[in-house]
């Protein structure tokens, strides 16, 4: 049973450690704040508690191998592979209709699989985006951008408002939040994360794909190809937050639900930023989970870090997100990439690992490859099994994101002594503030109903603060 309150008795048992480890967090020395780097640490008040390092110009909170790790094919992403790849049309789980199950035979009185619950879901899902949704194309101008000539004019300069770059940047996150993000941040674009080709399947070729070519000027979505030329060198990532009560009914269909409410709001949102680029005289590329590889994108840009569940972990909301980008050749000034010690967390958690019910999550080390297919060698990570996530329970579970430590908002004294525990870095104390989150009942499965008692006023668009 879902319950967001303290245990007591557990509790109790854990009271000595726990306070053992605050007292441990708050007396070690935290050198990395004066070391010969000259990091900075940001006071974290906005973070939710979270001590954030803003990393030296050239530094990133991950390692990758330049001699191994290439542009990853599109063709081989789950998705894609899905349609074409003959290991993934005979699969067990295609004979699944769970629909008819929980629906049909089911009557749609299955608990965590009903009526509600699937509507909500198919809704949320209604406007996500697909490889056809023309809200993702490159030169897409709305009738009031051509109504007003904006796309006749030369690029903006903000000295013409008595800007500077930098303060345009801000502004760019500024309407990228109007629009709709959660977060925002930018990078200078990496050219190994974007994808090598487009998987572009047709009745003929289902597993037809087309390269994607960075040389040249060349800016088009071609037949035959993509061309994305190296002007285009600035990404604005963008991060949606998932209601955390949906969430917490992973694995059932509100999970889902709170997953195509992310998707949904990322089209709307990426389309409509590139858009605002393209009335300021810049050429602007939307992409939700197309064109590259997200993850790297957001970190490189600041909002977050890779954690062992394969998803970017960021200090507002933990994994709870789903992430889109705009690319652009906008001058825009990026942000420093951060780190507030999820690698060394999630080193001691495993909790993701544990209640993975596909066993997808790995509970080993870091490595430079992984298992599946849809793995991109060369960058030192925790890989994670694509096939049997996509697999289990009709794509419908974010358990790893449930019982996530981090997922947690930042209204308790006992989550304000978490984050300060992993300020220290310190494994052992990292372990002991996880048996404590779970023995106050964090990261339990809540119940449709009870989702469906709430009136609203905590979800992600009506509450002002978690």
């Amino acid at each position: 049973m879902f319950d967001p309150h303290l245990n007591r008795r557990r509790f109790l048992r854990w009271m000595g450690l726990g306070t053992a480890g605050f007292s441990l967090s708050r007396l070690l020395p935290k050198g990395y704040a004066a070391g010969p780097t000259g990091t900075m640490l940001e006071n974290s008040a906005g973070q939710r508690g979270f001590l954030i390092e803003r990393l030296d110009k050239g530094r990133l909170p991950y390692e990758y191998n330049p001699t191994r790790l290439q542009r990853m094919s599109e063709k081989s992403t789950t998705f894609s592979r899905n349609v074409w790849a003959s290991d993934r049309q005979n699969r067990p789980e295609l004979l699944e209709d769970l629909g008819n199950l929980n629906l049909v035979r089911g009557k749609g009185k299955v608990p965590n699989q009903t009526r509600l619950d699937y509507a909500l879901m198919a809704a949320a899902w209604h406007n996500a985006a697909t490889n056809d949704n023309p809200s993702y194309q490159w030169g897409l101008h709305s009738g009031m951008v051509r109504g007003l000539a904006l796309d006749k004019l030369s690029p903006w300069d903000p000295a013409d408002l008595g800007m500077n770059w930098e303060q345009a940047s801000q502004a760019v996150k500024h309407a990228a939040m109007f629009c709709g993000a959660s977060v925002a941040g930018i990078a200078s674009l990496n050219p190994l994360w974007l994808y090598a080709d487009h998987f572009f399947p047709s009745k003929s070729d289902r597993s037809r794909a087309i390269p994607v070519l960075t040389d040249g000027d060349r800016f088009e979505q071609a037949e035959d190809a993509w061309y994305i030329p190296k002007s285009l060198n600035r990404v604005i990532a963008l991060a949606f937050e998932e209601d955390y009560y949906a969430i917490a009914n992973s694995p059932g269909r509100l999970a889902s639900a709170a997953c195509g409410n992310g998707y949904s709001r990322m089209a709307f949102t990426a389309s409509t930023l590139a858009e605002f680029i393209r009335g300021l005289g810049y050429r602007a590329i939307p992409a939700g989970n197309g064109v590259g590889l997200s993850v790297p994108m957001a970190i490189d840009a600041g909002l977050g870090q890779l954690g062992r569940l394969g998803f970017l972990i960021t200090p507002k909301f933990g994994p709870r997100v789903r992430l889109a980008k705009v690319i652009t050749d906008m001058p825009l000034v990026p942000d420093a990439p951060i780190d507030f010690g999820v690698t060394e967390f999630c080193e001691s958690c495993q909790l993701c690992a544990e209640h993975c019910p596909s066993q997808s999550i790995s509970n080993g080390p870091r490595t430079w490859t992984g298992e599946s297919p849809s793995n991109n060698p060369g960058a030192l990570k925790w890989y994670v099994k694509a096939e049997s996530c996509y697999d289990f329970n009709g794509f419908s579970c974010s358990n790893c994101k449930r019982v996530c430590p981090f997922t947690k908002p930042n209204n308790s004294w006992l989550h304000r002594m978490i984050r300060k525990v992993i300020e220290s870095r310190v494994g052992p104390v990292n372990r002991v503030m996880v048996n404590l989150d779970q023995a106050s009942g964090y990261g339990q499965q809540m119940p449709d109903k009870k989702f469906w008692a709430m009136d609203g006023q905590k979800s992600i668009t009506s509450r002002e603060s978690m």
